[in-house]
């Protein structure tokens, strides 16, 4: 488990109707330097709406084919990882919910601009979010 050293909770939005399969991160100035420690993504499992927003979550359909692809400059440190590899939560209702170690991403400067998740098809429901939780340092 990551020691909480700064926290933010941070969104990517599928809009209504879209049919795109690449969503970038909205600009975040409050990580723009920061040394990214994990990167953790939220089921809908775990939360019933996204913390910054309200809004609903993607569903899990969508997260098992949504993948992270994450830059820092113009370098692409991250290609197309598992979204799901990021979530070490399973669901509370779960018979046997349990947690999983994050991947750890040390120090790691993130263009968020420049970053996305991908997914394999257009997304089976829009009007939604991926919610994620950055732990950071400065």
């Amino acid at each position: 488990m990551p020691i909480l050293n700064r926290y933010e909770a941070v969104e990517v939005a599928i809009p209504s109707g879209s049919t795109n399969t690449r969503y970038y991160f909205p600009n975040l100035p409050n990580l723009a330097n920061a040394m990214i420690q994990n990167l953790q993504c939220y089921t809908p499992g775990v939360l019933s709406a996204s913390p910054n927003s309200g809004s609903t979550m993607v569903t899990e359909a969508d997260l098992k084919k949504s993948f992270l692809t994450l830059y820092s400059g113009d370098l692409q440190l991250i290609y197309n990882a598992p979204l799901l590899a990021f979530n070490n939560i399973i669901s509370s209702a779960a018979p046997n919910a349990y947690l999983n170690g994050l991947p750890d991403i040390n120090n790691m400067i993130i263009s968020w601009t420049k970053s996305f998740i991908s997914l394999a098809s257009a997304p089976a429901t829009t009007n939604c979010v991926y919610a994620f939780g950055v732990y950071y340092k400065l």
